[in-house]
């Protein structure tokens, strides 16, 4: 009730913003837009349940074995084999409102911003859609003053870095200086990233063991730096945050980055580094060498470190995940006339002891990948595309394709068919089974000010090897309406006209 009465302030007060400009100002400054983007999903889904049968009824030995029922689990000591049984199909039909609010001209830079959602259920079961119950959130809602050397902000807001994509109530300011340095800080209350809701919401503790018992404070400060091309073709960012609870009692976070681009002729090096301080640990660091040959061929090696990273409030940090090593390298190749593309890709990739497992059972710790894009223009208007990824490695192998054809009528019209075939052996019970399928896809303007986009698609899940009831049919669609109304920001204002002349 509070992040939804907040937020119907801020929407409040740019309203009141929006209504009384015009009356402050003139009228020719002013303007404002707003788009509206609905969304409408239908998905079948089948949910399972826990089933057992005998153990003199399985096939094999081990902990794995084959039963008339499908792969089953069978635990030392025990009489029953266990299994997940399919239920019947159900559907759920989420439906999602998103309205982006934009106005200016209330002063010599001065605009004001907010992006408000809003979820329902249109039908089926409604638990299958977790964001169901939350009707209403504003995503963004902050006053923007721009000037020549630097831009404050100060609301519901979210900046877009190395680190992610923060999302934060509170201020942010940026300078730029003549020597192309940009200095930026924030700070303020942290929201979890892309979500807008603070740690300490009911449904995100109902997901966490352990959820903070106080909000977060974020601070934070980035430096970047771009000289000018033709003196040294290189960029720099460095960038800290930090976030602490709301008393100062505890540390939730303490992390910095760091990258760096640079490009001469036709070769260009990219590297960054990200660390968890507060863990002594290295998220992410990667080097990507890429050069451009002749015959429309480029090529790239890539060398990547990655740990995942989990802020210290929560409980899943403690099962201390393991990161990789990976060596990666890929190809591209096009015509001469963008008619035709290809590239190939592929990569090595090296876990580190998770010191778990048993000695007769040890746990792959190595795994690779292979990638196949395709794209050829058989004609002006129709565009034939493919791809190919095969993994093995951790945990399961999988591999899946597809294959699409689009006609396209200008920039605006489109339609398009895909079928595609995917395979994952021994995840989610589904024995050596595969699930292929075919979607049909569609875009077109209804007006000016309006475009509708569809997608309808029907994917088959066969199992094989097993005569449990996995052969189905799942169907899924899709409708997507945008809309706006005003003018563009980047546009002039239309001026009155009187017998042909500007007023």
């Amino acid at each position: 009730m509070a992040r939804a009465t907040s937020a119907a302030r801020a929407v409040a007060g740019i309203s009141s913003l929006l209504i009384a400009a015009p009356l402050t100002g003139s009228i020719r400054a002013q303007g404002f837009r707003i788009t509206g983007i609905s969304l409408a999903n239908y998905v079948e889904l089948r949910p399972v349940a826990e089933d057992s049968v005998p153990d003199s009824l399985t096939v094999g030995t081990g902990s794995q074995r084959q039963s008339a029922a499908g792969p089953v689990t069978c635990l030392p000591g025990q009489a029953q084999c266990y299994f997940y049984r399919s239920l019947g199909l159900n559907h759920t039909i989420p439906l999602t409102q998103d309205v982006e609010v934009t106005g200016w001209g209330f002063g010599e830079g001065i605009s004001v911003y907010a992006h408000l959602r809003a979820n329902a259920n249109g039908g089926g079961v409604s638990e299958l859609w977790t964001r169901e119950n939350e009707h209403f959130n504003s995503l963004a809602a902050y006053v923007e003053v721009d000037r020549s050397r630097w831009t404050a902000r100060a609301g519901r807001q979210w900046i877009t870095s190395q680190l992610g994509l923060n999302n934060f109530d509170g201020v942010s300011l940026a300078l730029r200086t003549p020597a192309r340095l940009v200095v930026e800080g924030l700070a303020g209350w942290s929201l979890i990233q892309g979500m807008s809701e603070p740690p300490t919401n009911d449904d995100l503790a109902a997901a966490d063991v352990l959820p903070p018992d106080k909000r977060g404070i974020v601070l934070g400060a980035s430096l970047r730096w771009r000289p000018p091309p033709d003196a040294l073709p290189l960029a720099i960012g460095v960038e800290y945050q930090r976030e602490i609870r709301t008393d100062r009692a505890g540390l939730y976070a303490d992390r910095i980055a760091a990258e760096g681009a640079y490009t001469a002729h036709d070769i260009s090096i990219l590297g960054d580094i990200q660390a968890d301080l507060a863990s002594s640990a290295i998220n992410d660091l990667r080097v990507r060498v890429s050069r451009r040959f002749a015959h429309g061929i480029s090529g790239s090696i890539e060398g990547v470190h990655s740990t995942p990273f989990f802020p210290l409030w929560t409980i899943w940090g403690v099962f201390a995940p393991v990161g990789y090593n990976e060596a990666r390298a890929g190809a591209t190749w096009a015509s001469v006339d963008d008619d035709r593309s290809l590239s190939l890709s592929g990569g090595y990739r090296q876990y580190q002891d998770t010191h778990t497992g048993v000695g007769f059972l040890p746990l792959r710790d190595n795994g690779w990948t292979v990638i196949g894009v395709g794209a050829w223009r058989v004609l002006r208007s129709l565009d034939l595309t493919g791809s190919y990824r095969r993994d093995i490695g951790f945990g399961a192998s999988k591999s899946d394709g597809n294959l699409g054809l689009r006609w396209n009528r200008g920039d605006a019209w489109w339609i398009g068919v895909t079928a595609s075939a995917l395979q994952t052996l021994y995840e989610y019970s589904i024995a050596n089974g595969y699930v292929s399928g075919a979607s049909l896809d569609a875009g077109m303007p209804l007006t000016s000010g309006v475009r509708l986009d569809a997608e309808a698609g029907v994917y088959r899940h066969i199992g094989a090897n097993t005569s449990s009831p996995l052969d189905w049919s799942q169907r899924r669609a899709l409708v997507r309406a945008e809309w706006y109304v005003g003018r563009d920001p980047g546009m002039p204002a239309v001026q009155s006209t009187s017998q042909g002349r500007p007023q």
